[in-house]
């Protein structure tokens, strides 16, 4: 499995959008000030080929723009070194394995778990409690389809590649991996047991979120139970993940509208809702916030 998939998933789990049907509206939005304007699309990052074509509108933010900005820059991640600086990041740097981590009952629901994948548990001796929890949710994920290869980024990414498109990222490599990194402030137990829990309702929560991603409503995405449970659980996560983030990418946003060209930007559609989301702090900074429409 390439560690790319791994850290695709953290933000599927915790971010983790999908596609479906059609509705009225998408997760595209016209951001505009002082007439000017720049789009901002919420993303899914792992997708299946069924799910393609899009939603048009964000065919129409793609092709009305000049610039493509994304979280993070995809080539960048795929290549030997960003694989060994992930592969660093997940591994123990010193002599402890993961049964050093976990309690005698969460490394046998562990050890059970695997066995039902035919998958030993001897194979992540030297990983992380984190990133066992990425990488058995990564396999999940896989088993119903969902793959980062026909992820959102991944297709404009490729797509503003053959037309020559200006692209750009909000953060470094080194940033996004540093991000990742902080999944090991939690209590390794919470960890693998939240996970191990939350792996039995995937196939709900990925149906229902379909169809939410795609119409464009975030507010009943991140009502969702498993949602709200997530940023309970685990706050200082979520503001690491998310709100930080979120903040540290504001003061570009906020420089996009003082040039001549129109960029479109994607980030994963968790960024966008709430007090601390992107779309609430450009109406909170002067911005007009248009959801795009059929």
């Amino acid at each position: 499995m390439s560690f790319r998939k791994a850290t695709s998933l953290l933000l599927l789990v915790l971010l983790g959008m999908f596609s479906s049907v059609s509705f009225s509206e998408s997760s595209v939005w016209n951001i505009s000030k002082d007439n000017k304007y720049f789009y901002l699309g919420g993303t899914v990052h792992l997708l299946d080929a069924s799910d393609y074509p899009l939603p048009k509108e964000f065919s129409i933010a793609y092709d009305d723009s000049d610039k493509l900005i994304i979280e993070t820059n995809i080539a960048e991640s795929k290549t030997q070194e960003a694989q060994q600086k992930f592969l660093y990041a997940m591994l123990y740097s010193t002599e402890k394995t993961l049964g050093d981590d976990l309690n005698a009952e969460t490394y046998q629901n562990l050890e059970n778990y695997l066995a039902s994948k035919n998958i030993p548990i001897d194979h992540f001796s030297k990983f992380q409690p984190w990133a066992v929890a990425i990488t058995i949710s990564v396999l999940e994920y896989q088993r119903l389809g969902m793959n980062p290869e026909h992820g959102v980024e991944e297709y404009f990414t490729k797509l503003a590649t053959s037309d020559n498109k200006q692209f750009d990222s909000l953060e470094s490599l080194d940033e996004q991996i540093s991000f990742i990194s902080s999944m090991g402030d939690v209590e390794p137990n919470l960890m693998i047991n939240y996970t191990l829990r939350d792996l039995k309702k995937l196939p709900e929560f990925a149906s229902f979120l379909k169809n939410s991603w795609r119409s464009g409503d975030i507010e009943a995405f991140t009502s969702h139970s498993l949602i709200v449970q997530m940023k309970s659980e685990f706050p200082e996560l979520y503001n690491t993940l998310i709100a930080d983030r979120n903040n540290n990418w504001m003061p570009e946003l906020l420089t996009l509208n003082n040039n001549d060209i129109t960029e479109f930007v994607l980030v994963g559609s968790m960024h966008l809702n709430g007090k601390e989301g992107l779309l609430h702090q450009l109406q909170m900074a002067g911005y007009q916030v248009h959801q795009l429409s059929q």
